[in-house]
């Protein structure tokens, strides 16, 4: 079962136009206009733009309302892969679901599993690590 816990966010940031309400627990990151989340897309060696801040939309906001983003701590997140196991490093795909990534250079992620999934489409518990990480 996952879990949250206590994890950090950046307050009044909002949706996009088009909203997030079918996003909740999907990975997110800020968009280019100011004070807006967008969906992450993929996070692999090629796409991650630096500065990049990511996170995980923990509500459902319609277009424009305002965005639980959390950046850090303990969140539950939605999955890609039935293969994940605690400790995987979490990566994003291009459906902004999380899923393991190889521990090998310049592959990028996001954070740690701390519960593993069973299924795809499975929410598990994610340690959030405040911005993407390389091996």
């Amino acid at each position: 079962m996952a879990y949250s816990s206590r994890y950090n966010t950046i307050p009044g940031l909002v949706a996009n136009s088009t909203g997030l309400a079918t996003s909740q627990y999907l990975f997110g990151k800020l968009a280019s206009t100011a004070g807006q989340v967008i969906l992450a897309g993929a996070l692999n060696s090629t796409t991650v733009a630096v500065p990049c801040v990511m996170g995980v939309i923990m509500n459902q906001p319609g277009g424009g309302e305002e965005v639980e983003f959390a950046v850090s701590g303990i969140v539950k997140a939605v999955v890609a892969t039935s293969t994940i196991i605690v400790g995987d490093p979490i990566g994003v795909n291009s459906t902004s679901k999380g899923t393991e990534v190889a521990e090998t250079d310049n592959l990028a992620f996001i954070g740690r599993a701390l519960s593993a999934s069973g299924a795809a489409n499975d929410i598990v518990t994610v340690l959030l690590l405040g911005q993407p990480q390389r091996f």
